[in-house]
């Protein structure tokens, strides 16, 4: 090739870099807390606008009750405030006509709502939105070279700026924001989220495969905003602390949905390189189990209470923390001759009766170290066809073959303290499938082989993961959990029902009461997500991150 034609090839490769369109995020000026994109958008929203899934949720008592929380009014007040300065509704209808293809959307303030949205959308649908057409009332700036238009409620000092320029759409409730962007557009010299390490080195960590969403997410400095501490549903922040930054990928795939996450660490910790046990104990998990969890290298204290709360009903979880106050009583007096023996100046005796209750079983956690722990549960209609009961098993894997004697001696001990009086139906009675059965009113089975120790309160139950045992391993992980939310619902919608009950209180005409939580608000949160089938999940742990993967099966 001759020295021209190689010039003109540049030249020729230099204008179609130019005509190009900058990848999304580089749009987005740096600072943001989030980010979130959508490969087509406006396809996504139309699905769910269409959903039953939507449908079933808006008319369910779970709306209901959100429709009266405090986030739920703080985002209406917002929702108002963005109205007023808009001089449009913020309704569905505006959200469809700004819904194009390639979308993306920055958090840069959780209190505020402070946002910048950009999207890719044709000129026709651009012209014909409420917001292009209600422009005559903003302001006219300009930056990088394009008009942009903006305007200020003066009761809630609230900005909408918007511009349009190619076929980008760009809203901001910032002006500084959408000021940023056009100047990115015009590939002006300026920080964006693309420098900032957070959202670059968790982009470079994300596992390969499509996406149709992606979010990736500040971590260090989520935690640290109010907002998200009083709003975070899971209520773990502490958990959350040792990360710094995080990315989630979703991908739709022939109607079920697969999610890759990652969760970089601020300090990298050792890397777990055998996962090998907990994918011996999920080849244990039966076909038709309600919920299984599998955990690498569980600490004795681990195990001891798995054992005592699904196996013997010992102990339960902490209650959530409540955040109203405490309603006054008037008690009157403060004591009556009755309560003489009331000291007021010591402390309550501390209810201690599992220390040693499980001290026998303690020893033999402490003596023989757990590899993987296995939980599986299940839900059963009683005989009666009327009650729901559970059945829970719980599988220990260790390094070194169990003492089954001492094991069954050990279980025994604790059957007897809390079940019976004077060592009374604490015995073992065997069962020619493998598992022990204690021959008390109690309802507990046992089976040991070598390294394997299965307990649970049902010897079916036991007897079906034990009959998997020679079962070749699946992969392991460090974590790993499974939902059969198709085979739960109704079984659990009936155990709702029958714990609620007692309680609905008959309707007054034309009152609206609160749903019941369980039988009302829970169920119809299951109903609305009745075509999920299963949900499954899966942790690696690299030790700069954590890897997961989840996947949910969607009935047709």
């Amino acid at each position: 090739m001759t020295f021209g034609g190689v010039a003109l090839a540049a030249v020729a490769y230099w204008a179609l870099a130019q005509a190009a369109p900058p990848p999304m995020p580089s749009l987005f000026p740096a600072g943001a807390l989030l980010y979130l994109e959508a490969r087509g958008f406006g396809a996504l929203l139309s699905d769910w606008n269409g959903s039953t899934e939507k449908s079933t949720w808006l008319g369910g008592s779970n709306y209901a009750v959100f429709s009266r929380s405090h986030l739920f009014l703080k985002l209406a007040q917002a929702q108002a405030e963005f109205a007023a300065a808009a001089g449009v509704p913020p309704d569905y209808a505006l959200l469809t006509s700004v819904a194009g293809t390639n979308s993306g959307l920055a958090i840069y303030n959780i209190g505020d709502l402070e946002f910048l949205y950009v999207t890719h959308l044709a000129s026709a649908r651009a012209m014909d939105t409420a917001l292009w057409k209600a422009r005559g009332n903003y302001q006219t700036r300009r930056a990088g070279n394009v008009d942009y238009y903006v305007k200020q409620d003066a009761a809630s000092h609230r900005n909408v700026a918007f511009a349009y320029t190619g076929d980008t759409l760009i809203l901001a409730t910032r002006e500084d924001l959408i000021g940023g962007a056009l100047e990115l557009l015009a590939r002006q010299p300026r920080p964006s989220v693309v420098s900032e390490k957070w959202f670059a080195d968790s982009v470079q960590a994300a596992q390969p495969g499509s996406h149709d969403l992606r979010m990736v997410y500040n971590l260090e400095r989520l935690v640290a905003t109010p907002h998200f501490r009083s709003y975070w549903a899971q209520r773990n922040v502490s958990s959350l602390r040792e990360f710094s930054a995080g990315l989630s990928d979703l991908e739709r795939t022939g109607g079920d949905f697969a999610e890759r996450r990652v969760l970089l660490r601020s300090t990298p910790a050792t890397a777990v390189a055998d996962e090998t046990a907990t994918g011996q104990l999920l080849a244990l998990v039966p076909d038709d189990a309600g919920l299984y969890r599998a955990s690498l290298h569980p600490t004795a204290e681990q195990a001891e209470h798995s054992i005592a709360e699904k196996i013997f009903a010992a102990t339960a979880q902490a209650a959530l923390p409540s955040k109203q106050a405490p309603a006054v009583v008037n008690q009157g007096e403060a004591g009556t001759e009755l309560d003489l023996e009331t000291h007021i100046d010591e402390e309550p005796l501390a209810d201690d009766r599992s220390a040693g209750v499980f001290a026998a079983l303690r020893q033999q956690l402490n003596a023989t170290p757990v590899q993987a722990m296995l939980g599986v549960s299940s839900t059963r209609i009683a005989a009666d066809q009327i009650f729901v009961g559970s059945q829970s098993a719980v599988v220990l894997l260790s390094e070194n073959p169990w003492d089954s004697t001492a094991v069954r001696g050990a279980i025994a001990a604790a059957a007897g303290s809390l079940w019976s009086s004077g060592g009374l139906g604490v015995g073992w009675r065997a069962s020619a499938t493998g598992a022990q059965e204690l021959d008390g009113l109690g309802k507990l089975a046992l089976a040991v082989d070598g390294r394997l120790l299965i307990l649970g309160d049902s010897v079916e139950l036991v007897n079906s993961l034990f009959a998997r045992r020679n079962l070749a391993p699946v992969p392991g992980a460090v974590y790993a959990a499974g939902w059969r939310h198709a085979r739960e619902l109704p079984n659990f919608e009936r155990w709702m029902r029958l714990i609620d009950f007692p309680q609905i209180p008959p309707a007054a005409i034309g009152d609206a009461r609160e749903p019941m939580f369980y039988s009302e608000n829970v169920a119809s949160l299951g109903r609305a997500l009745s075509r999920v089938r299963s949900a499954t999940l899966a942790v690696h742990d690299t030790g700069a991150m954590l890897r997961e993967s989840a996947v949910y099966r969607i009935a047709p």
